[in-house]
This record gives structure tokens, sequence and C-alpha cells, in this order.
């Protein structure tokens, strides 16, 4: 019985079944405008909101960090561009136009693959948000412009994982 159960767990070991991995070591790094590579991963052990649009939308990642940003002003947030065009363009055709269309110093990450959208099932012809718990899994997903009644629902989601600061 016992040999049984070990040469069962080295099959799920050898199938990658008997160890786990989180969302963020399943979801690959990608690289910003600036040629830096982030993702997930890199925010272990916290919660993130990721915005994630297409290249043709990107002014909507600006106004939703412009409406999430005072009223919560610890937001964990990563941004992504899901590549769009025909044909698609080259990774410094991309990096060049997020350079243009997005404020310095705002990094946002190229996904030339659209494995984002592809993994989640999004439409990113409108801003999809997708709000990761601690361990990275997915507690909350919208999708829209940040609209009063869509930008309280996010708000209230964000709460629960970025408690707002108390007045001094």
């Amino acid at each position: 019985m016992i040999a049984r159960l070990l040469v069962l767990l080295g099959f799920l070991a050898v199938a990658g079944w008997a160890t786990p991995t989180s969302v963020a070591e399943q979801q690959p790094a990608l690289q910003d405008q600036y040629g830096e590579t982030s993702g997930l991963a890199d925010f272990a052990q916290q919660p993130v909101l990721a915005i994630v649009v297409s290249t043709r939308k990107l002014r909507w990642i600006g106004r939703w960090e412009a409406a999430l940003r005072p009223k919560v002003p610890d937001l964990v947030s990563i941004r992504v561009a899901d590549v769009t065009d025909e044909p698609p363009p080259d990774f410094a055709r991309a990096a060049s136009l997020l350079r243009e269309r997005v404020p310095e110093g705002i990094s946002v990450l190229i996904d030339m693959n659209n494995e984002w959208a592809n993994r989640y099932g999004l439409d990113t012809r409108e801003p999809c948000l997708l709000l990761f718990d601690r361990d990275h899994r997915i507690v909350a997903q919208f999708r829209g412009r940040p609209r009063k009644a869509l930008l309280n629902d996010v708000i209230g989601a964000l709460r629960d994982y970025f408690p707002p600061q108390l007045e001094s």
C-alpha cells in the first residue's frame, strides 16, 4: 500500500502535479517600454491590481490610475499592453509607441503574444482589471472605463486588500 502511494507521488511529481505553482510563477515576466523585466512574481505576498488594455487603448491606463490612486494610495498595480495591431509590430515599435503615449516613468509591460488576454480570457478592446490576492489568485475581475458605478465597484473590491489609511 505504501509502495503504491510512493509510486503515485513519484508519478505526480514527474507530471508536475505534486508541486503546485502559483499564478505568478505560471504568468511569464514581460519587458516594459524601457526594457525592464517584471511580472506578478515581483510582488510576492502582495495583492496586485493588473490593468490590461490593448495598445490602441493606452489612454485608459492613465485614466484608471488617476481615478484609483487618490482613493487607494497604497495600491500596487501592474499595467500590461496587449499588442493587437495587424500585422503585429516588433518589440521596438511597441516600446516606442508606449514611450510616446504613456507618461514618463509609468511602466507598462508589453505583451507581444497576448499571453494575459489568452490566459484570462480577456477582451482588451476595453480596459480589463484583475485583482489578485496575496497568493496571486484572481479575486475580482472588471472590464470597462472608469465610470462612477464601475469605479465604485473596483474601489470596494480594492479596499478589502488595500485598506484606507487613517486620517491624522
